[in-house]
């Protein structure tokens, strides 16, 4: 069985999320759905080419039952899959890197869940409660028949609606985090995957010499030089690959 190994632990990357200018109004907050969303269709896009990238994985992942029955009864054969899986694994991490896909760790998906916890409680703390009475302010002049001083009943109504903005911020905050969870998410099991198939191959390669003592056809010198260049280069795709979350907001 083919077991995935954990993530490299790459140095996370702060998602920094600012707030509105003071005096801002709401009107003024960006009018496109992408700046907030995953709507934009260049994302979009990025997605279905993830989706490919890891369908050729899976591909990859679905021969290994084949490499591994033709060891035995045929080293040389067995090496030379070895080496067109490992190519066709290099390829499509190579695919799904250029989609925007990065080696996201243990440590960036505590990161960004650490940062939904903290926007969902600075949420709660800012959204006003329903139908809360008005408090009276103590600046306020009641006069004679209780009249309001215009300029305290002013004050609280820019207060209400500074409350009111920073939750919407918050609500638009926490969404645009969740959807980046999610493609943390599916980054780093694209990436432990094809680092279990990579191990999984290494595993194969060392099989296939310890049969090729005693096979008839063992593989040539020239069929271990194609195979460990293949190898190489696997590695060398998934090393150099980028680390940590893909997007900040």
């Amino acid at each position: 069985m083919i077991s995935a190994i954990s993530a490299a632990n790459a140095a996370p990357t702060l998602i920094n999320l600012s707030r509105p200018a003071a005096g801002a109004r709401r009107d003024d907050a960006p009018k496109n759905a992408a700046s907030f969303s995953f709507g934009d269709p260049r994302e979009a896009a990025q997605a279905m080419r993830k989706e490919m990238a890891s369908r050729r994985m899976n591909a990859v992942k679905e021969r290994m039952g084949t490499l591994s029955l033709m060891i035995k009864a045929d080293p040389r054969s067995a090496l030379k899959l070895a080496a067109e899986l490992a190519k066709e694994l290099k390829a499509a991490v190579k695919d799904y890197q250029d989609a925007g896909g990065r080696n996201a760790s243990a440590s960036d998906l505590a990161l960004i869940r650490s940062q939904i916890s903290r926007a969902r409680e600075a949420r709660s703390a800012v959204t006003p409660a329903p139908d809360a009475p008005a408090t009276p302010d103590p600046a306020v002049d009641q006069g004679d028949g209780g009249s309001v001083n215009a300029d305290a009943e002013a004050r609280r109504a820019q207060q209400a609606y500074a409350a009111a903005s920073s939750a919407a911020f918050q609500e638009r905050s926490i969404e645009r985090l969740t959807a980046l969870e999610a493609v943390a998410v599916a980054d780093n099991g694209f990436f432990d995957l094809v680092k279990g198939l990579a191990k999984a191959l290494r595993k194969a390669r060392e099989d296939i010499r310890h049969e090729s003592h005693s096979a008839l056809r063992p593989p040539s010198e020239d069929d271990w030089k194609e195979a460990d260049a293949a190898q190489v280069e696997l590695e060398r795709q998934i090393n150099t690959a980028p680390a940590g979350l893909s997007v900040r907001v």
